[in-house]
């Protein structure tokens, strides 16, 4: 009986940590590999089968289970880098003991990227504005005071006009103020002002009558603010509206009513009216290219959408929102190499949320195995060209490291290397009065990569 109970555990815990998520690591005392579960194969990117067997210490030497296994000292929520597999991981270790002998140690630990995809997931649900536009994720400051007036201000009625470079979410925003609105009820209608030719965009806006043009419809055909009638009519690009269309939109905002092209009745329509711009308009009622009175009629609650480079506590966290749902999509686990989040966090991303998201589905496309790193980016990001900065210049301060240092005066030369000298010094004491490096890295608050970058980089290690 207890060797048929012994049979159904061990089938049971097999198919358990074969369920997981995170990746279950089992080393001896000598640091063999006796047990790795299917997710370190699909995490790392490297069948279980060839390192089961092999000493964890000949693939990966500086493993922190490894010092966990030594010291046997456990670690929780412990930060690491996997240098094989070229990931930041984050896990629990802790050493393994039997009748008081102890014959290894365990880790369960997952790249840091699903970790933050997690914890994210958790303060969506936990964050009331988030119900408002799931859409748009973001947890930076700026970002959370840009839904919190926009949620504010759906509840009304009032006329807003949203700012922003292009693929900032202008539109995004527009559908989740109107489904928060006493509007909601009726339909969202939204055209690009852009696109459409100045001499199309009246009828398409306003409509026409039978016969009012050559080619017209025999029946007529309603314009947008007809369609958008109890709803919200989002005009994108109203920047470049003409002088004459101007007129027109101020007329119909004023008296909400319209008449269509040709027409000699006026149709009254209640809509919503939410317009967006990348353009100057101060700049442009200032040199007479926009109406002053319909600037102020349409800028009733202006609300400006900042630019992924002046939120970049948020490019991360999108850069895995993308990767999740793509990873939903084709069913395929994947994760960013640190170099690649490196490279993401120092671009410039002219082309805002829009343009990481399509670098994140390339990079995706492209990589056969699990790990995305800089050999997928796209042409744009690998060659960012002169207006495309993929590494800003940018001041260095202790803890900075660059592979090539600027040309500097004497006195900022001196300065740096008064700055290494401290830093250095800082190293040496922490080590000092450290028992251990872990005690010592945790001191000097630097990641496990960092510090011995670092200890390297000094000729202390």
């Amino acid at each position: 009986m207890r060797e048929w109970l012994d049979r159904v555990a061990t089938a049971y815990f097999e198919r358990i940590l074969g369920n997981l998520d995170e990746i279950f690591l089992f080393i001896g005392v000598d640091t063999t590999i006796y047990y790795a579960n299917p997710a370190y194969s699909r995490l790392i990117g490297v069948p279980r089968e060839k390192v089961i067997g092999r000493k964890l210490r000949d693939i990966e030497p500086q493993a922190r289970i490894i010092e966990v296994l030594e010291t046997e000292q456990p670690v929780f929520h412990d930060y690491s880098y996997v240098a094989s597999a070229g990931m930041d991981v984050i896990g629990n270790m802790f050493p393994v003991w039997i009748d008081g002998e102890k014959v290894g140690a365990v880790a369960i630990f997952r790249p840091i990227s699903l970790s933050i995809a997690a914890s994210d997931r958790k303060r969506t649900v936990d964050d009331p504005e988030d119900g408002f536009c799931r859409e748009l994720v973001g947890k930076s400051r700026v970002f959370r005071n840009v839904l919190g007036v926009a949620h504010k201000v759906a509840k009304t009625d009032a006329t807003v006009l949203l700012r922003g470079e292009t693929g900032v979410g202008k539109e995004v925003l527009a559908r989740a103020i109107h489904r928060a609105s006493p509007f909601r009820a009726g339909p969202f209608v939204a055209v690009n002002m852009a696109s459409v030719p100045e001499t199309l965009l009246e009828s398409e806006l306003f409509g026409y009558e039978a016969g009012a043009f050559t080619g017209a419809s025999r029946t007529g055909k309603p314009g947008l603010f007809e369609q958008a009638d109890g709803g919200t009519l989002f005009l994108d690009e109203i920047g470049d509206v003409g002088p004459l269309l101007q007129a027109k939109l101020l007329r119909v905002l004023q008296e909400k009513q319209i008449r269509r092209l040709g027409g000699i009745r006026s149709v009254p329509v209640q809509v919503r009216l939410i317009a967006a711009t990348n353009r100057n308009l101060e700049e442009m009622v200032e040199h007479g290219q926009f109406r002053t009175d319909l600037y102020y009629r349409i800028s009733v609650i202006p609300i400006y959408i900042p630019a992924l480079r002046e939120r970049d506590e948020d490019i991360l966290l999108l850069a895995d929102t993308f990767k999740s749902r793509l990873e939903g999509k084709y069913g395929a686990m994947k994760t960013f190499s640190p170099r690649v989040l490196e490279r993401f966090l120092r671009y410039s991303w002219p082309g805002n949320v829009r343009e990481l998201e399509a670098c994140v589905e390339y990079m995706f496309l492209m990589a056969d195995g699990v790990l995305l790193d800089v050999q997928h980016l796209p042409p744009a990001l690998v060659d960012p060209g002169p207006n495309r900065t993929a590494e800003p210049e940018r001041a260095s301060w202790p803890g900075s490291a660059t592979t090539e240092e600027p040309q500097a005066s004497s006195g900022w030369a001196s300065l740096r290397r008064r700055i290494e000298e401290m830093e250095r010094e800082a190293l040496a004491q922490a080590l000092r009065e450290s028992r251990t490096k872990t005690e010592a890295m945790r001191k000097v608050g630097l990641s496990r990569k960092g510090f011995y970058a670092k200890l390297k980089k000094y000729g202390l290690s």
